[in-house]
């Protein structure tokens, strides 16, 4: 027995006619004739007394129909209620987001997000790529923001933007101006500042770099890219950093690539189940309202993975 079953019952017992209930469900009439044959069949008995014409519903029928009407009413009304619950914002949600993004996205976002919706609390940590991805597959968290493609078959991804990476050198690193640098020759520099094991964003950077042969005395390796900056600064040498991490006060080189620019990929993941669409729009317009034009309308670029 099925809802769609119901439904072709409920359209005969209003139009009494075969031909015109099967145009008003938009199936064809031996569909409707052979679904209601086979319920029939199924509950043992006629629903409808088919030598009449118009035809009409047996004693047992009219009981039936009775009873089909309340429950497609009900699964109606059910239906509204999730969309009721799917379109509401209100409600605890528990956020993840890698490091390297979430110093300077969240600060972006949170005092607008907090203005426009009230009554929706987001409770974010920092968790590294993988940390987040295993939260999500346990359900420990709702919605994850970090660099991908993932290529998790549980995971569904909504692309937010591309974000560039930048060279940020010591303020001597290179003579004179220069106006842009290319892969070609990051991959022949040497003393570069990384971040420590663990982070997608050292990988993206070695990706790019290749394994390079450090000799500086101080062997360093930071989980802030801010501190990265202050040991360039300080230290020499050079590191890359994302573009939302260039601040006008930094003291280093910052040298933008050349095209085609080496990118990463930024998004919300979920856990495929999560069903919470609206809540997705809603962070990824105001993401996307608060980060550079640009990098959503990079068309030429060449992105680096992670994984």
């Amino acid at each position: 027995m099925t809802l769609q079953q119901l439904q072709y019952v409920i359209a005969l017992d209003t139009y009494r006619h075969f031909v015109t209930a099967a145009e008003k469900c938009f199936v064809t009439q031996p569909t409707i004739t052979i679904q209601v044959k086979k319920l029939e069949e199924e509950i043992g008995f006629l629903i409808f007394d088919k030598s009449k014409f118009p035809i009409k519903p047996t004693d047992l029928g009219e009981i039936f129909i009775l009873k089909s009407k309340e429950i497609l009413r009900e699964v109606s009304e059910l239906k509204n209620m999730v969309n009721i619950e799917l379109d509401n914002l209100e409600g605890e949600f528990r956020m993840a987001v890698i490091p390297t993004i979430s110093s300077y996205l969240i600060p972006l976002i949170s005092g607008e997000f907090s203005k426009k919706y009230p009554h929706t609390i987001l409770k974010i940590e920092e968790l590294e790529s993988d940390q987040i991805i295993l939260a999500l597959q346990k359900k420990e968290i709702d919605i994850g923001i970090l660099v991908t493609p993932l290529n998790e078959p549980f995971i569904r991804e909504t692309k937010l933007y591309n974000e560039p990476f930048i060279f940020y050198g010591h303020k001597d690193f290179f003579e004179g101006e220069k106006s842009s640098i290319s892969v070609h020759e990051i991959e022949q520099l040497e003393n570069i500042w990384l971040l420590e094991k663990g982070h997608c964003f050292r990988n993206q950077v070695l990706n790019i770099c290749g394994q390079h042969k450090n000799n500086k005395s101080i062997q360093f390796q930071s989980g802030s890219i801010e501190a990265l900056k202050k040991m360039v600064d300080h230290y020499g040498g050079f590191t890359l950093v994302p573009e939302m991490a260039i601040d006008t006060n930094d003291g280093g080189q910052v040298i933008h690539f050349a095209a085609p620019k080496p990118i990463r990929e930024v998004s919300l993941v979920t856990h495929h189940t999560f069903s919470k669409d609206v809540l997705l729009d809603a962070l990824r317009i105001e993401i996307l309202e608060h980060t550079p034009k640009s990098f959503t309308k990079n068309e030429r670029f060449i992105k680096i993975n992670w994984r």
